[in-house]
């Protein structure tokens, strides 16, 4: 979280101007900009400036990195945010990272108790990447966020666990030469094939996404991305199918039960500019169910504004933000039982029970008002406080008994508030979290039903 703070804040300040809504970000892409020692005063004294150098000069140079981080929870979280924490009752996880030249090297295990997906050994977080020119080639299950929200997206987020894959994106995100495409200013892009769980109505389905962002204007970003859910067991592979499914060519033109694929597009927009040491961000983000004609339509929608402030010798960062996940929310024509589902995938747009893209499921409606304030010397305070309300129509699609690992989502409509607190704090060289949620009625889901309260530790590591 706080290397997101500290990264928008210099970008909506204009000290850097690389893309900020696709994580993870490359440091090579930042790293130039924190190097310009003719930078703005206001940008080289701020704390987000200093925070960025010290943690890339961490991650620099030929050197193996360790770590090591335990966390639990009286119960799994249910709804995260781009802070993340603990998926579950209990983790404990070991990693090692290296890098030389142009390869980078991730190995991470973590052991789960008593794990819901069944999952106790997982190498999330593990990778193998290389460079080509301006380009990175990896293979890996690594963390992503798509889109500009806080504490959700409509179309990738943390909220589930990384989908392993391989993947190829810009290292640098340097403007284009061609003249006639100059005007798009610095761009990003990413692309990548995912291999879901093989407990699924369509066992072994393949996840596609790919996502280009641009700043045409120092204060303005662009998102367009696209992901689909794509072959599996018994499903057609062949390039063909896969050539149709990339292009939405097989969007809903061959009838219930025979669509190839399930897909999901749609586009972001940030305006963000400083005001004085301040700096205010507004945004919105719109992602559509498949749609015949190769556009998608039936809009999940979201929209907010944050503002990052300096105040008290520290920093901090407040956000408003609305999320509405019926299909067609902002329309006349709301389509209940349609968001993040599929005929043909019938397990949904999910990967081992969680959504991938939203962590309020389907046929939702949130409003979340967030607070962090960054201490000086390393620790954090964050409070969100959210209304939400859960599966609206009070209906679920069918979904048979192979669909998989339980669905955390609301079984019927639920209107409930939460309260969410986190505390972190150095500690003997390591980093403490402590932190808790409270609901003001019991949530009960398709996997189970959740008590009001909860309260979570972790601890991290890393040896110099």
């Amino acid at each position: 979280m706080r290397a997101r703070h500290s990264l928008q804040w210099l970008v909506d300040q204009g000290c850097l101007q690389a893309p900020m809504s696709t994580w993870p970000v490359m440091w090579a892409d930042i790293s130039p900009g924190l190097d310009n020692d003719a930078a703005p005063a206001l940008c080289r004294e701020s704390l987000a400036w200093q925070y960025l150098r010290f943690e890339r000069d961490y991650h620099a140079g030929e050197r193996l990195q360790m770590g090591l981080s335990a966390g639990g929870a009286g119960q799994e979280v249910v709804f995260r945010d781009f802070a993340g924490g603990p998926r579950e009752k209990g983790e404990v996880n070991a990693r090692l990272e290296w890098m030389s030249g142009g390869l980078a090297i991730g190995l991470s295990g973590t052991y789960v108790h008593n794990p819901r997906d069944g999952d106790e050994a997982r190498y999330d977080g593990s990778y193998l990447a290389g460079t080509l020119g301006n380009w990175v080639l990896g293979a890996g299950a690594i963390e992503r966020w798509w889109g500009p929200g806080w504490h959700s997206s409509t179309i990738l987020s943390s909220n589930a666990r990384p989908v392993p894959g391989v993947w190829i994106n810009r290292k640098q995100s340097t403007p284009f030469s061609w003249r006639p495409a100059r005007w798009l200013g610095p761009w990003h892009a990413v692309a990548f094939v995912g291999q879901l769980e093989d407990e699924r109505v369509v066992p072994n389905a393949k996840l596609l996404g790919a996502r280009v962002t641009f700043r045409p204007w120092r204060y303005l970003e662009v998102g367009l991305n696209r992901t689909a859910q794509w072959g599996g067991d018994g499903r057609p592979q062949s390039w063909s199918s896969f050539w149709d499914a990339v292009t939405g060519r097989d969007n809903g033109q061959q009838g219930p039960g025979n669509d190839p694929s399930n897909q999901l597009g749609g586009a972001d927009l940030r305006l963000g500019f400083p005001v004085g040491s301040a700096a205010l961000g507004i945004y919105v983000q719109a992602t559509g169910e498949d749609e015949a004609g190769g556009l998608p339509s039936k809009f999940m929608n979201q929209a907010g504004m944050d503002l990052a402030t300096r105040w008290l010798n520290a920093e901090q960062r407040f956000y408003l933000e609305y999320t509405d996940t019926t299909a067609g929310s902002w329309s006349s024509e709301q389509r209940p039982n349609v968001a993040y589902e599929h005929s043909t995938y019938q397990s949904g747009y999910r990967f081992n029970g969680r959504n991938i893209a939203s962590t309020w499921e389907g046929d939702s409606r949130v409003l979340t008002l967030g607070a962090t304030h960054f201490f000086r010397r390393g620790s954090d305070v964050s409070v969100t406080l959210s209304r939400a309300e859960l599966n609206r129509d009070g209906t679920l699609p069918g979904r048979p008994a192979s669909a998989g690992t339980p669905v955390l989502e609301a079984v019927d409509a639920q209107d409930v508030a939460i309260l969410a607190a986190s505390y972190r704090l150095p500690v003997l060289g390591g980093r403490v979290t402590l932190s808790g949620y409270y609901t003001d009625k019991e949530i009960e889901t398709v996997a189970r039903q959740w008590s009001r309260t909860t309260v979570m530790a972790a601890w991290e590591y890393r040896f110099d």
